[in-house]
């Protein structure tokens, strides 16, 4: 596996036991579901890693697992990487990632930074007149509405921005893909989907019996199915714990979990899968999360962004934000994913 692919994986294993640790924490319900999406952060967050410097920019190398290389090199990969995971044609599913940096119409980004923005991030800079701030997140959630198929709508409140308002950095991923099995709708039926030993809630229970790739994993006390999407390399991978109670504990090994490694142990076999038709949608704030990841400087007063603006004054990252959503049913899943900086 190639280094920037590992320290993708390592970044997304650090933020799913960050981020589920922190849900139960936060939440007053003991069974909340998540959704989101590591790629999304990291992209939003790698470019104002291109703006950064010093300390700063250190935070974040380690913080995103970027490795090393100077900024350009790891553009490169950047860029390089979404170019060949976002092409599968006509037939294929719909995968895009989408940056756009919106700066206060006061500011003046630097060329360099801009020309990094534009090649490797598709990034397209608008300037926006944050003093007017119902407008400027009109403005704002309407691209962001577009972008995701209406899927996640009024992202930022009027209060998100004002007249000190250096930029927003926001990263929007969408995904839409067909199974290439799919469920046929009439074996869809209500059914008990266990929440814990004690509880459950009627679902619409999605049913087929075909042949996927399966795996038996003692070592995490739980099974694993692959379903692919047509026309693509692209599959959801389900892991489900032998335990009605043990998903707690599947979580919690994540973090050390190497998928290549399920990947190796899949083979071809008969299965029967029932899943839940389901739809989720989970709105965190990021800044609490990426601080137990060591990001910190960035939101703080030290932060060192002169790579951004012609202008030296103090830029920081005010706020952190990110939406997922996700829908699965019978014809196969629709996701989106949006991180705000």
């Amino acid at each position: 596996m190639s280094e920037p692919q590992e320290g993708r994986n390592q970044f997304a294993r650090n933020l799913i036991d960050v981020i589920t640790k922190d849900a139960l924490q936060q939440s007053k319900n003991p069974h909340i579901n998540t959704v989101f999406s590591p790629a999304s952060v990291q992209s939003s967050l790698t470019l104002a890693f291109m703006g950064a410097s010093g300390s700063t920019a250190e935070e974040l190398r380690n913080g995103l697992q970027l490795g090393p290389g100077d900024r350009h090199h790891i553009a490169l990969n950047f860029g390089e990487f979404w170019r060949t995971s976002c092409n599968y044609g006509d037939r294929g599913p719909v995968l895009k990632s989408v940056n756009r940096l919106y700066v206060n119409d006061s500011l003046e980004l630097l060329t360099e930074f801009n020309e990094i923005a534009v090649d490797f991030f598709q990034s397209k800079a608008e300037a926006t007149r944050f003093a007017d701030s119902e407008g400027a997140t009109q403005l704002i959630n309407d691209w962001v509405e577009q972008e995701t198929e209406h899927k996640i709508t009024n992202l930022l409140q009027s209060d998100a921005v004002n007249n000190e308002t250096s930029a927003l950095l926001i990263n929007v991923l969408y995904f839409k893909g067909k199974w290439q099995k799919p469920f046929m709708p009439e074996t869809t039926s209500i059914d008990h989907f266990h929440v814990d030993r004690d509880t459950h809630v009627e679902v619409n229970m999605m049913y087929q019996e075909d042949k996927f790739r399966f795996a038996e994993l003692p070592q995490l006390k739980a099974r694993a199915v692959e379903l692919p999407y047509e026309y693509s390399n692209i599959h959801m991978l389900i892991l489900l714990p032998n335990e009605v109670n043990g998903l707690q504990e599947l979580e919690q090994q994540l973090k050390t979990l190497d998928l290549a490694d399920i990947d190796s142990a899949l083979t071809l076999q008969d299965v029967e899968i029932f899943l839940p038709r389901m739809c989720i949608e989970y709105d965190v704030d990021l800044k609490q999360v990426l601080n137990q990841l060591g990001i910190t400087e960035v939101f703080s007063d030290k932060a060192k962004l002169d790579g951004l603006f012609t202008s030296r004054s103090g830029q920081k990252i005010s706020a952190a934000r990110h939406r997922g959503y996700i829908d699965v049913n019978e014809a196969g899943s629709e996701a989106a994913a949006v991180s705000c900086k």
